[in-house]
């Protein structure tokens, strides 16, 4: 087994674990925001809330294969180490990102909505 299938087998369950736990808490945490922002309208939150999760999946299960799909050839363990910690890390700060983003839209939205 070559080194680069150990790392996909150690990769694999890390970033699974967590794109399905962030994903969940974004779940089920955003709503209350949701809620807020669309006058507690149920039906529309939870459409929204969906969908938002779906689109987080379908990003982040895109961006985890593509990774691996542009991995070097490793030959130690100390690359197998470096890789999963530089390709987690990345994947780690651009969900911290992608959240940030969301976060400020909707508080650009709500500012809106109260000013008008």
């Amino acid at each position: 087994m070559s080194l680069n299938s150990i790392a996909y087998l150690i990769y694999l369950p890390i970033i699974s674990f967590i794109m399905f736990k962030v994903g969940w808490l974004f779940y089920k945490n955003g709503e209350v925001f949701l809620m807020n922002l669309f006058q507690h309208n149920q039906a529309l939150v939870t459409s929204i809330n969906n969908l938002l999760l779906i689109g987080y999946y379908l990003l982040n299960i895109g961006y985890a294969i593509l990774t691996i799909a542009y991995w070097d050839h490793l030959e130690s363990i100390i690359d197998i180490i470096n890789s999963l910690s530089f390709t987690l890390g990345r994947i780690i700060i651009v969900l911290a990102i992608m959240h940030y983003n969301n976060i400020l839209i909707l508080k650009y939205i709500n500012k809106q909505k109260l000013l008008n």
